[in-house]
């Protein structure tokens, strides 16, 4: 990375009205135990640099390489000036930059137990002794996927504003899925840990229990029933609402989809949601997969409301959006690696708490169901969603009578989220992942909440 500091004295750089230039070495570990056998275990390690130039207050210009010799990144700088100069004609706006603090920092995650103090074969015994709490339920454990995977990245970001910040974090990930089966009905569960950290993430939730719990779930729900189909009052439990508040909440408040017409683009300083709900995006978030101190054009990933007392009060904003809209960028521009241009995406988005616990919303249900899981879904720009969910239970009169199998939620998140009459006292920080244009892994840290949604089943109201 000592090329890219000294491509900052090129005569190249003074051609441009900005100069952004990002290193990075990455080491990829993935363990993937497949009904007690790994199939799969890598430990790979890549590395490389990236430049993108702002020309002539219109465009910008990208270009990467995977070789750190001077010849090359000296190339890549020329290449992405090219590129920018190339597209001046179709850019016809001029956008002014709004300054943002120089910085010269060091950081890196808190870390109690590093990655590099484990063996392969100790890293291996991980998702196989997820494997083994799932086998130890029985005969009606019929498939069982663990997959661990760390990631530790070494980032670099230089500007020609003057900023030199430097970014060490490590991140790890379990995942199980079982599928349980009695005669010829089937029936999934998943569940998954992460956080940005060390391997401590197993000391309070250890990989035979996470396996153990799974395996529960996905045989308890051979016994249940079709859930019924129709609107109905719902608790949400904190995994089904993350995926809720990321997909069909937090896509359409990012500033690029929320700008081209999304869900919320016109909205500004109106009430969008439930007086009771605030949410923000917070890259400080300590633990959450999404923790980014800087985002990757050197500006600080520090806590944004967006909704306050459901009220629109901001959207994520990378440079140049938060230069159309005239206001401050708010650190939320971020590339899964240094190949490719940073992106506006979530870091770690989050509601805060409620006065309710969970008891007292269920309780304050006279019919309903309780949702829980998630089996992931699909959202657009205007908050129009559908979600799986993993089982629920039917609520009659503040009860628990009968469990569901796993369905599918579907609605507006905005009129929904209008619905929310109780927040939940106890917030959750989940692991999450993005597949917006590129890969990239966030946090959610939520609570339960309580209001009104279509259910698709089978079974009748």
């Amino acid at each position: 990375m000592i090329s890219l500091e000294d491509l900052l004295k090129s005569e190249m750089v003074n051609q441009a009205d900005l100069v952004q230039l990002r290193g990075q070495r990455r080491r990829l570990i993935t363990c993937t135990v497949k009904n007690g056998v790994i199939n799969d275990f890598s430990n790979i390690s890549l590395s490389g640099g990236s430049a993108r130039v702002f020309v002539d207050g219109r465009s910008w210009g990208f270009s990467s390489t995977n070789l750190l010799n001077p010849e090359n990144v000296k190339q890549m700088l020329r290449q992405s000036l090219k590129l920018s100069k190339a597209s001046l004609k179709l850019k016809h706006k001029k956008l002014t930059l709004k300054p943002i603090p120089i910085v010269n920092r060091n950081e890196s995650t808190p870390t109690r137990k590093p990655l590099q103090d484990f063996s392969m074969e100790e890293i291996a015994e991980i998702p196989l002794e997820a494997y083994r709490g799932a086998k130890d339920l029985g005969e009606y454990v019929a498939d069982i996927k663990a997959t661990f995977i760390a990631i530790e990245d070494d980032r670099l970001f230089l500007s020609s504003e003057g900023s030199r910040i430097h970014q060490s974090n490590t991140r790890v990930l379990l995942f199980i899925d079982v599928l349980a089966k009695r005669n010829s009905l089937f029936c999934p569960a998943s569940e998954n840990l992460g956080h940005t950290g060390g391997m401590e993430l197993f000391d309070e939730t250890s990989p035979y229990s996470l396996g153990k719990s799974v395996a529960e779930k996905a045989i308890r729900l051979l016994d249940a029933k079709t859930p019924p189909a129709g609107k109905f009052h719902v608790v949400v439990d904190p995994t089904l609402c993350a995926t809720m508040l990321h997909e069909a909440i937090g896509h359409p408040l990012e500033a690029d989809l929320a700008m081209s017409s999304g869900g919320f683009g016109n909205q500004m300083g109106e009430l969008v949601s439930s007086e009771l709900m605030t949410i923000y995006d917070d890259g400080h978030t300590l633990g959450g997969l999404g923790y980014f101190i800087f985002d990757d054009e050197g500006v600080e990933c520090k806590r944004t409301y967006l909704i306050e007392n459901g009220v629109l009060t901001s959207f994520m904003h990378d440079r140049t959006s938060a230069a159309c809209a005239d206001v401050s960028p708010t650190g939320n521009a971020h590339a899964w690696d240094y190949s490719v241009e940073p992106l506006i995406r979530q870091t770690n988005i989050g509601i805060e708490a409620g006065d309710f616990s969970l008891e007292d919303m269920i309780e304050g249900v006279k019919e309903g169901l309780f949702l829980e899981g998630t089996f992931g879904g699909q959202a657009d720009a205007n908050a129009d969603f559908t979600f799986g969910f993993q089982s629920a239970s039917r609520i009659r009169k503040g009860r628990f009578v009968e469990d569901y199998r796993g369905a599918n939620v579907a609605g507006n998140a905005i009129e929904v989220f209008k619905t929310i009459d109780a927040v939940g006292k106890g917030v959750v920080l989940r692991p999450g992942a993005c597949g917006k244009s590129q890969f990239a892994l966030q946090g959610r840290a939520v609570p339960a909440i309580r209001c009104e949604m279509m259910v698709g089943g089978t079974g009748g109201h």
